[in-house]
Formats: structure tokens, C-alpha cells, sequence
């Protein structure tokens, strides 16, 4: 399969999967709990993964790292902010600290954003078109 075509469906699994989420029946406060650790953990993903995507031009090695970041710490900070707005979705009147997690989530989606686009160009910059990460 080609690359496009795999960034094109995953494109359209990550699309379903958030329709579906945002049509789930809101079960008001249930699930408030989870929101403080998810956001913060976010907002630190976000952070590591800009740095991380940040540091692959100095790394001496940096296929691991590609992998680390592509695989783990960009999805890890782009699912638990999306996460948290989900949380909060229906919350009108939310407080300060429901404001607050979700600017963090907010924060995090952009640093998630930030480092994937880092990452694709150091790929595209640094990698022959169509070989496996790892080679070449």
C-alpha cells in the first residue's frame, strides 16, 4: 500500500472515530474525573513531542526517534486533548478549571499539530521518497 493511500485512510478512521464520539449520548459529570490528569497529561506530550521532533536534525540517529514520535508521542498528545474536550463537550457553565484543561487541551492539539508537521518535513527533507523508515 502506498504511503498516501495509508495516510488517507487513516485520515478517514481518525475522522469516524471522532463522529462517533461527538454522537455517544453525554453522560454529564460521570467521566469529570478524568479531565485534570488527561489534560495535563496532554499538554506535557505536546511539549516532549515539539522537542522531541525539534531534535531529529541533531540527533545522530534519528530513525528511532521518527518512530517514537510518530508512533507514541504524537498520537498520545493529539488523543488524550481530544479526549478532554470530549469530557467537557456538553458543559456549558463549565468553571475556571474546566476552562483551564480545556485551553490545555487546546495547547496540546497545536504542539501535537506543530511536531507532526516537524517531523513530516524532516522525512521529506531527509529521507528518500518511498523507502521504509530505517533504510536508505
Amino acid at each position: 500500500m502506498q504511503l498516501a493511500l495509508q495516510v488517507l485512510v487513516s485520515l478517514l478512521i481518525v475522522l469516524a472515530v471522532l463522529w462517533v464520539m461527538w454522537r455517544l449520548p453525554w453522560r454529564g459529570e460521570a467521566l469529570y474525573g478524568w479531565g485534570p490528569p488527561l489534560a495535563l497529561f496532554a499538554a506535557w506530550a505536546g511539549l516532549l513531542a515539539v522537542v522531541l521532533a525539534a531534535l531529529l536534525w541533531v540527533l545522530p540517529a534519528p530513525d528511532f526517534w521518527i518512530s517514537v514520535s510518530f508512533l507514541l508521542l504524537d498520537p498520545a498528545a493529539l488523543a488524550s486533548a481530544v479526549l478532554v474536550l470530549w469530557l467537557y463537550r456538553g458543559d456549558a457553565t463549565a468553571g475556571q478549571t474546566i476552562h483551564l484543561q480545556r485551553v490545555q487541551a487546546r495547547a496540546a492539539i497545536v504542539m501535537g499539530l506543530i511536531a507532526v508537521t516537524l517531523g513530516y518535513l524532516f522525512v521529506m527533507t531527509h529521507k528518500t521518497p518511498f523507502t521504509p523508515v530505517g533504510t536508505g
